[in-house]
């Protein structure tokens, strides 16, 4: 367990800054250019938590829309698969490594149709961190190998887990903006 301290918040865009001592092996670079349709993507992170297995986990796609739900432009759309867990995570340029988005949430899945899934674009991410005084590394500009990626994503991909009570989650659902922060099956 690591004490963590939350610096910043964009709730709009269900964004957070926080500050824990983790020193990840690698860290991401991200990308100066927001996501295109068509390109490649990977999805990392934790699905389901440790529920399944403690490693990390992958699911490859591409970008299917430049906009997320309700036309919200500050997202893009993948066919990715994401799941409850993913949140959070790196969408990654299946070319170069560099992050191009952040998981935030699929939708659709209850309904009985295809889940849409969907990502905060890179340019909401760097406006995000920039306005709370941190900077990234400038992006990667050479193409990566499978195993390149593959360590990229083991070393420099965190799991984050909250200790919150289900009372606490609850009253955090029943506030409106919160709610795309949690699957329907919270709710």
């Amino acid at each position: 367990d690591i004490k963590t301290k939350t610096l910043a918040i964009d709730r709009k865009n269900d964004l957070a800054i926080i500050n824990a001592k983790v020193s990840p092996k690698k860290i991401y670079q991200v990308s100066y250019e927001d996501a295109e349709l068509l390109d490649n993507v990977i999805i990392a992170g934790y699905p389901l938590g440790k529920k399944v297995s403690a490693a990390i986990k992958t699911s490859k796609g591409s970008i299917t829309a430049l906009a997320g739900y309700g036309d919200n432009y500050s997202e893009f759309q993948t066919d990715a698969a994401l799941n409850q867990g993913n949140s959070g995570g790196p969408i990654i340029n299946e070319n170069n490594g560099n992050v191009i988005g952040v998981a935030v949430a699929a939708f659709g899945k209850t309904a009985g149709v295809e889940s849409f899934n969907f990502g905060i674009k890179s340019s909401t991410l760097r406006t995000f961190a920039s306005s709370n005084k941190l900077k990234f590394l400038p992006p990667n500009n050479r193409p990566m190998s499978n195993n390149d990626l593959g360590d990229l994503i083991t070393k420099g991909t965190v799991y984050l887990e909250c200790w919150m009570t289900v009372a606490k989650i609850k009253q955090l659902i029943a506030q409106e903006e919160n709610r795309k922060a949690f699957f329907s099956e919270y709710q």
